[in-house]
C-alpha cells in the first residue's frame, strides 16, 4: 500500500493518512495506537507489533473540541480532540498522549473522560533537560510503558523485538536525512512539499513499507538547480496546512534546515548503536533539537535557528506560529527581538488548523521576499 506510491499518492496521503490506515488494519489485523507530540517512543509500540499513529489534527470543522475547550486553546490541540471525537472514532484501538505543556495535561484529562472503551496511557518525558534525574527518569517512563503495553497486549516483548523495531525506524530516519541532504542542493529535483509530506508520513503509517516509496524516491532523484531559489530556515512545530508549503515552492523558497516536530527534530531521532536499548532510547531524548516546552536551555532555539542560519548561509527564518500554542506565545516575543539584534530577517506566518484561504499568507510572503531580493 505506502511502498509504491507516486509523488501524487504521497501528497494525498500525507493531507490525510486515515483512510490508508483504516485499510492498513484491516488487511493486517494489527492494532492502531494514536500518539501525539513529543517524544512518545515509537520504536517500543512498534516492537509489540501495534502501530504508532502521530496525530497531527485536521483541516476539518471543529464540532465537538469548542465545548471542552476554550476558543483560545492552542488551534493544534482542539485539532487533534477534534480529528479524535468526531473523524476517526472507531480507527484508534488506544492512545499514549505526553504532557508537554498546560494545555496537553488538561486535554489528557478532557481526552481520558471523552474517549470510552481504548486503552489510555501517559507518556510522561522530563521537560527540563539538563537535570541529571530525568535521564533516570526517562529510562522509568519507557520501562513503565513497556509494561503497560504487555498488559495491554499479553504479550512480553525481548531484546531482539526492540531491536528490529529500532533498526527499522532508524533505517527510515537515514533514508529522509539523505533525500534531505540532496534536497539541499538541487530543490528544483524535489519540492518542500514532497520531502515534509514523507516526514510527515513516516510520524504516521507503517514504516516496513513506506520505507520502500522514501528508497524508490531517493533513487530516482536526479541533479537540479539552485537558480532563483532563496534559501531559507524554518522554525516552529508544525506547518499546517500542508498548502504552505506549496507556497514556498511557487515562490521558490528551499527550505535547507529547519527545528520542527515533523522535520528534523524528528530525524534527530535515530538511535545510537552500542549495548542496553533502553539506555539508547532514553539518551536519544537529549539529543533532539530545542522544542520549547522541553529543553534545558531558554535561548536554545534562538541558539539552533542563528547557527543553521549561519552554516547553511540562508537568507532569512521563516517561523510558523499556531495560532493560541501557549510555548511559542511565552518564546516569539524574545526570538524576534533576538533576531533583529542579529540582523537575521525572521518572517513569522501566523496559521491554524482549520485555515481554509492561504492568499493573505501569500501576498505577505510574497512582499517579505521581495524586499530580501532587494537587500
Amino acid at each position: 500500500m505506502w511502498e509504491k506510491m507516486s509523488y501524487e499518492e504521497i501528497l494525498e496521503c500525507a493531507v490525510d493518512p486515515y483512510p490508508s490506515i483504516r485499510e492498513w488494519k484491516k488487511r493486517t489485523g494489527k492494532r492502531v495506537l494514536g500518539t501525539t507530540f513529543a517524544d512518545v517512543p515509537e520504536e517500543v509500540i512498534w516492537a509489540f507489533d501495534i502501530l504508532p499513529t502521530t496525530i497531527m489534527g485536521t483541516t476539518k470543522p471543529l464540532k465537538k473540541a469548542q465545548a471542552l475547550l476554550p476558543d483560545n486553546a492552542c488551534s493544534l490541540a482542539r485539532s487533534n480532540l477534534e480529528l479524535v471525537l468526531s473523524y476517526e472514532t472507531d480507527l484508534f484501538d488506544g492512545f499514549v498522549l505526553p504532557q508537554v505543556c498546560d494545555t496537553t495535561q488538561h486535554l489528557s484529562d478532557i481526552w481520558r473522560l471523552n474517549v470510552k472503551g481504548k486503552y489510555f496511557e501517559s507518556y510522561l518525558a522530563p521537560r527540563q533537560t539538563d537535570r541529571e534525574s530525568a535521564k533516570y527518569w526517562v529510562r522509568k517512563e519507557i520501562e513503565r510503558l513497556i509494561d503497560s503495553l504487555s498488559a495491554f497486549t499479553g504479550k512480553r516483548i525481548d531484546e531482539s523485538d526492540l531491536k528490529r523495531s529500532v533498526d527499522l525506524h532508524n533505517e527510515n530516519k537515514r533514508l529522509l536525512k539523505e533525500i534531505y541532504d540532496f534536497k539541499r542542493n538541487n530543490p528544483s529535483s524535489l519540492s518542500n512539499r514532497v520531502f515534509f509530506s514523507l516526514v510527515k508520513l513516516s510520524q504516521q503509517v507503517a514504516k516496513d513499507e513506506l520505507n520502500e516509496t522514501i528508497r524508490r524516491v531517493k533513487e530516482s532523484l536526479k541533479d537540479g538547480t539552485k537558480d532563483g531559489y532563496i534559501d531559507v530556515i524554518l522554525a516552529g512545530i508544525t506547518c499546517e496546512p500542508m498548502e504552505i508549503y506549496d507556497l514556498f515552492d511557487e515562490i521558490k523558497l528551499n527550505v535547507v534546515a529547519d527545528n520542527l516536530l515533523i522535520g528534523s527534530r524528528y530525524l534527530a531521532g535515530e538511535v545510537d548503536p552500542g549495548e542496553d536499548l533502553l539506555d539508547r532510547l532514553a539518551a536519544r531524548h537529549f539529543k533532539r533539537g530545542f522544542f520549547s516546552p522541553i529543553h534545558g536551555n531558554v535561548f536554545g532555539e534562538f541558539e539552533e535557528l542563528r547557527r543553521l542560519y549561519r552554516e547553511n548561509g540562508a537568507k532569512a527564518i521563516i517561523y510558523i506560529h499556531i495560532e493560541f500554542c501557549e510555548s511559542q506565545e511565552y518564546d516569539l516575543p524574545d526570538l524576534k527581538k533576538m533576531m533583529k539584534r542579529e540582523g537575521i530577517p525572521m518572517h513569522v506566518v501566523e496559521t491554524e488548523y482549520q485555515t481554509t484561504s492561504l492568499s493573505h499568507l501569500r501576498t505577505r510572503l510574497q512582499a517579505f521576499f521581495e524586499s530580501i531580493k532587494g537587500t
